[in-house]
């Protein structure tokens, strides 16, 4: 990263389109405070605001062919972070949404045991997704979710970048999600079978 320090930013857009990751490193130590600091205004939270930041550097590399080296990148990077973050915030309310509507229409228990046993198959599903993960995957997603360190405290503690700690907790995420819809469609399918017997 010292050997880029010289380079101005338009010189490091160049590097980026080249391919060059220590150019997006560069970028990224030049414009994370700024731009974490304006995402955690509006997002009021370190953890959501450190995750969207990482997305954002993670599409910039993805669109680098895309960036214009004669037009601010600021201006295009903090465009791209209020996207992700307008995005998140969409997708927060339509799952606050639904959670009220189920609440709205859910049936009140009356037997606190059933609920216990929901709450405990819930909590055991879970335990499973994430013993499921395997590697580094496991390891960033144990130190982050569960022993909620940050980012970059799980890239010093495992000796990874916290761009690999990023790209980890997204497969960890996605492979979480997907565990869980396939033994809830299982269980689903089980049922059917049991009632047409």
């Amino acid at each position: 990263m010292d050997s880029y320090s010289g380079y101005t930013e338009s010189e490091l857009i160049d590097l980026l389109r080249q391919n060059d990751q220590q150019a997006l490193s560069a970028l990224y130590y030049l414009h994370v405070k700024k731009l974490t600091y304006y995402i955690q205004r509006t997002a009021q939270s370190p953890f959501l605001a450190e995750d969207i930041v990482h997305d954002t550097f993670i599409k910039i590399w993805e669109n680098r062919n895309d960036i214009d080296p004669d037009k601010p990148f600021k201006a295009y990077l903090f465009t791209i972070a209020k996207r992700n973050l307008l995005n998140m915030l969409k997708r927060a309310q339509h799952e606050t949404a639904i959670m009220s509507e189920f609440r709205k229409y859910a049936v009140e228990r009356e037997n606190t045991t059933e609920m216990q046993i929901d709450y405990n198959e819930s909590s055991s599903l879970i335990s499973e997704a994430i013993n499921s993960l395997s590697g580094q995957c496991k390891e960033v997603f144990v130190r982050c979710r569960i022993k909620g360190l940050t980012y970059k405290q799980a890239a010093d503690e495992l000796g990874i970048t916290e761009s690999t700690v990023n790209k980890h907790m997204n497969r960890a995420l996605t492979l979480i999600r997907e565990y869980i819809k396939l033994k809830n469609a299982v269980s689903v399918l089980m049922a059917c079978v049991a009632l047409i017997k």
